[in-house]
């Protein structure tokens, strides 16, 4: 029952902070929030939710809108030029076009949590999130298939006009919980990578 309360709480923050957004300001900085929060949850840090959601939310408004929105136009022209290609375009042209669109989609599903979780340049927070992406083909796969079923259950209205109550109390909240339960232990193994080489690399040069 604590969890399900817990769930419940994170998601409807979610959705009051992503009003306070305005919406198309909200979204990036909520989902932040509520992954930092999951973060910590799952880490043993607990900390009062609310005044943990208000507070990374406010302190990373910016940098998470630009990280969102950059992704988001990135994927958007993509997508469309996949699109135009699969019509307009020879096959040796599209199916470069097409893998490219993948592979960057794929990256962008790792940068937000990477964002929650390693403190980086924007730069290295691509180059992490490339080369988590790259290195871990059966973890991207689950991530798109639990955001193909997140977006799936949004746009098929009938679910939600149905079962309200998904999107209301449980959908975004569980939906984050289960990307950090997948993507923490990746995440831990390649922050104590970082700290072996820098040890080492210290050591090498006394």
């Amino acid at each position: 029952m604590e969890w399900v309360a817990r769930a419940a709480g994170l998601n409807l923050l979610w959705i009051l902070f992503v009003l306070c957004g305005f919406g198309f300001f909200g979204v990036f900085p909520a989902t932040v929030a509520l992954l930092m929060v999951t973060r910590d949850i799952r880490i043993g840090h607990n900390k009062g939710i609310c005044t943990s959601f208000l507070a990374y939310y406010v302190e990373n408004f910016v940098k998470a809108n630009v990280y969102g929105y950059v992704m988001f136009v990135v994927n958007v022209a993509l997508i469309l030029l996949a699109m135009q290609s699969m019509s307009q375009f020879s096959l040796w042209l599209t199916v470069p076009i097409l893998v490219v669109t993948i592979l960057i989609f794929n990256l962008s599903l790792y940068l937000l949590p990477v964002f929650t979780y390693f403190k980086a340049t924007f730069f290295n927070h691509l180059k992490l999130a490339a080369i988590i992406s790259l290195s871990h083909p059966m973890v991207s796969f689950v991530l798109f298939s639990l955001v193909a079923l997140l977006f799936g259950l949004i746009f098929y209205s009938q679910v939600l006009i149905l079962f309200p109550v998904l999107f209301f109390f449980f959908m975004i909240s569980v939906s984050g919980y289960f990307a950090m339960v997948i993507l923490l232990p990746i995440f831990h193994k390649f922050k104590h990578a970082e700290e072996n080489l820098a040890s080492s690399s210290q050591v090498s040069k006394v």
